[in-house]
């Protein structure tokens, strides 16, 4: 099966995507979550994707993996310039449209994407996320939300602790279904790890979403646009 990796320059910034399948086969963007490369993407998902007769395009968001990074704190891009990034990356494989699928904070990215272009948008495919301007929803577990906060104490330049964290946080999302395989999700981290010259950087991503996001706009205008 053909895999191309590709570097796309965006609004001053450079994205490592890769590209699986045939490029005649209907496209499939996958966008990845918070502070998560596009190796979250596993390989084998997206080979048994492109088998199905899609081409599948994964990439690294601003601020992890080898695209580019910002200094910690003073991201230096929007959350709209996230979802801006994902139709410059169709702009760039030569795409009118596509399939989108977005994973936690890849799902905001996605809707926005297709709230602001919906004519380039065929399906959006939601995962670990949740719909734009809909309020009421269960939120997390305490003892996730506890989890999430000691984020605030780590000491991001420490490798192992960040590792040691990412190891946690692995083992409390995963579903029920499925057991947890702990080594497979060690062996990702230390990759994913390894691949970013500055990890630290990809808490960049704390600050947009703790400002203005998406999710203000209003569920009649998003109505209007798609309905």
């Amino acid at each position: 099966m053909p895999v191309t990796d590709k570097i796309v320059e965006i609004g001053g910034a450079a994205l490592q995507t890769q590209a699986f399948g045939d490029p005649s086969s209907p496209p499939l963007l996958l966008i990845m979550g918070m502070m998560s490369s596009m190796l979250w993407w596993p390989d084998r998902f997206c080979e048994e994707l492109a088998a199905q007769e899609r081409y599948v395009i994964r990439y690294d968001q601003r601020d992890t993996g080898l695209s580019t990074h910002y200094p910690q704190g003073e991201p230096g891009y929007s959350f709209s310039d996230l979802a801006d990034d994902a139709m410059g990356i169709l702009d760039s494989y030569g795409l009118e449209t596509a399939h989108l699928a977005g994973m936690s904070m890849g799902g905001l990215i996605a809707q926005e994407a297709a709230l602001r272009h919906p004519q380039r948008v065929r399906t959006l495919t939601l995962i670990s996320t949740s719909p734009l301007a809909v309020e009421g929803l269960p939120s997390s577990t305490k003892a996730y939300r506890e989890h999430s906060m000691a984020a605030e104490r780590i000491d991001w330049s420490d490798l192992r602790a960040i590792a040691d964290f990412l190891r946690r946080d692995t083992a409390m999302l995963a579903g029920i279904r499925h057991p947890h395989d702990a080594e497979a999700a060690s062996v990702l981290i230390t990759r994913d790890m390894a691949r970013a010259p500055s990890f630290a950087s990809a808490t960049n991503h704390f600050a947009l979403v703790s400002e203005e996001e998406p999710a203000r706009l209003q569920a009649s205008d998003i109505k209007s646009r798609f309905l």
